[in-house]
C-alpha cells in the first residue's frame, strides 16, 4: 500500500477516535453529551448528563448498550434515566472498595475470632479443672461451703455466658465468611460482561495492568489484539438484537475456545473484543488474529425462522507493548491498526507496521 494512502486514512482515523485518544479533539466528550442530551429533549440535569456521559465515553460496553436501548425504543425519560444512574452510583461506589484490602482485612477478623474462640474454651477449662480439682482436695468446712454457694454458681454462670457469647462470635463469624463470598461475587461481575460471561472493559483494565507490571519485572513484552465485527449494525437491523446477541455470545466463546494458559480476552466496546497474549512476537499475533479471523468468516450460522443464514466477519488490529508506554497509547495503536484494517477493505488483519 502506498503511504499517502495510509496517510488519507489514517486522518480519516483520527476523525472517528473517540476524545480521550484526540490530541486536539474538535468536539469535547462534554460537548457531546451536552448535544446528546438536548436532542433526547430532558432536562439538562446532573442525572441526564452523568447517563449520557457514560453512555457515550462507552467504558463499560453492557452500560451504553442498555441505554442506547433505551434511547432506540423511545425509552429514556426521567424515570429509566434515574435507575441507570443508580446503577451507575452502584458502580462507583464499588470501585471506590479495595477490594484486595478489604479481603485481607476480612481474613484477618476471622483469624482474630477464631483464636479467641480458641483461647477462650482453653483458659475456661483450664479454670473449671483446677476448681474441680480444689474442690476434692479435704478443705475446711467454711471454705468449702464458701465454694460450693458462692463461688461456684457465679463461675458456672459466667461459663454460660462465655458460651453464649461464644456462639454468638461464631455467628458473627459465619456472617463475615458470607461477606467474603458476597464481595467476591461482586468484584466478579463488575469486572464481568453480563451477555457474554467474559471480562468487561474494567476487566480489561486491570488485565493490562497485571501485563504491564509483569513486563516491566520480567523485562518481557505482551501482544494486544483489538477484534471489532463487520457491518454489525447490519446485523442487528437484519435480524434482531436478539440474534445480534447470539453472534456476540458465539464470539466470545470462540476468542475462549482460541486462547488459553495466561491469554486474556475481554468485551471492550459494543460489537469490539480483545485479545492479550503475553510473551507472543508481533508475526505470532498476526497469525492468532488471522486464524480467528478466519475461522469467523468461513462459518455459516443458520437462524431460526430465517432463510437467510448469518455470515460475520470482523477485521483486526495487533501491537505490541513497549516499555514504558501507558494503557491508552498501547490501546490506540492497536485501534489505528484495526480501523486500517476496515477502511482498506474489512475482514482482514492489520497491524502497527502497517500504519
Amino acid at each position: 500500500m502506498k503511504k499517502n494512502t495510509v496517510h488519507s486514512i489514517m486522518k480519516r482515523y483520527q476523525q472517528t477516535l473517540p476524545h480521550k485518544f484526540k490530541s486536539e479533539p474538535s468536539c469535547t466528550l462534554e460537548q457531546r453529551t451536552l448535544k446528546k442530551v438536548e436532542e433526547l429533549n430532558v432536562q439538562s440535569n446532573p442525572i441526564h448528563y452523568s447517563v449520557i456521559y457514560e453512555c457515550l465515553s462507552e467504558i463499560d460496553p453492557y452500560f451504553t448498550d442498555t441505554v442506547q436501548t433505551n434511547i432506540d425504543s423511545n425509552n429514556y425519560n426521567d424515570h429509566t434515566a434515574e435507575a441507570l444512574y443508580k446503577n451507575l452510583i452502584a458502580q462507583f461506589l464499588h470501585e471506590e472498595i479495595p477490594n484486595e484490602e478489604m479481603e485481607s482485612l476480612l481474613n484477618g477478623l476471622l483469624i482474630h475470632i477464631s483464636k479467641w474462640i480458641v483461647h477462650s474454651k482453653q483458659r475456661q477449662s483450664v479454670i473449671l479443672t483446677d476448681l474441680h480439682a480444689i474442690l476434692e482436695e479435704d478443705l475446711p468446712p467454711i471454705v468449702a461451703s464458701m465454694l460450693n454457694e458462692s463461688v461456684m454458681p457465679n463461675l458456672l454462670s459466667l461459663h454460660e455466658e462465655t458460651e453464649e457469647l461464644r456462639d454468638q462470635v461464631s455467628k458473627s463469624s459465619n456472617t463475615v465468611d458470607r461477606l467474603k463470598e458476597e464481595l467476591k461475587k461482586a468484584n466478579y461481575f463488575a469486572k464481568t460482561d453480563e451477555l457474554t460471561n467474559i471480562p468487561n472493559r474494567r476487566g480489561f483494565n486491570e488485565d493490562m495492568k497485571q501485563n504491564i507490571q509483569l513486563s516491566v519485572q520480567n523485562q518481557s513484552f505482551f501482544a494486544l489484539i483489538l477484534l471489532d465485527l463487520d457491518h454489525f449494525k447490519v446485523v442487528n437491523d437484519t435480524f434482531g438484537h436478539i440474534v445480534g446477541d447470539s453472534a456476540l455470545r458465539y464470539v466470545a466463546k470462540l476468542l475462549k475456545e482460541e486462547t488459553k494458559g495466561r491469554d486474556s480476552i475481554a468485551r471492550v466496546g459494543g460489537e469490539e473484543f480483545s485479545i492479550i497474549l503475553p510473551e507472543t512476537s508481533y508475526e505470532n499475533a498476526v497469525k492468532v488474529a488471522n486464524n480467528i479471523r478466519l475461522k469467523i468468516a468461513n462459518k455459516t450460522l443458520s437462524v431460526k425462522n430465517q432463510k437467510q443464514p448469518l455470515k460475520l466477519t470482523l477485521s483486526s488490529g495487533v501491537a505490541i507493548y513497549q516499555k514504558g508506554e501507558q494503557i491508552e497509547t498501547l490501546y490506540q495503536r492497536a485501534d489505528q491498526a484495526m480501523y486500517l484494517a476496515k477502511y482498506t477493505g474489512r475482514n482482514r488483519v492489520c497491524g502497527e507496521k502497517d500504519l
